[in-house]
């Protein structure tokens, strides 16, 4: 599912949640506009693993124009951990 929020200010924190308890596997999304009060976005996604030959998701960012061509994202940290 594609969902849209309308940007407040210049700033947009993202969240990802991931489960791996008992091969749960699945992944939460949220954005905060302050780091602090987060909001659900999109679908819970159910993630697959594939063994042996290692398929498993894939997350990143990017930055896409949509009214002309260029410009720009500026990704000031990506953290990983609990």
């Amino acid at each position: 599912m594609v969902e849209s929020v309308k940007m407040k200010g210049d700033v947009v924190y993202l969240r990802l949640d991931c489960d791996f308890t008992n091969r749960t596997d699945k992944a939460k999304f949220y954005f905060s506009f302050n780091g602090k009060k987060w909001k659900p976005i999109g679908d819970e996604m159910q993630m697959h693993y594939d063994w042996p030959d290692f398929c498993g998701q894939r997350m990143g960012l990017f930055c896409f124009p949509t009214k002309t061509t260029g410009g720009y994202a500026d990704f000031d940290y990506f953290r990983i951990g609990k």
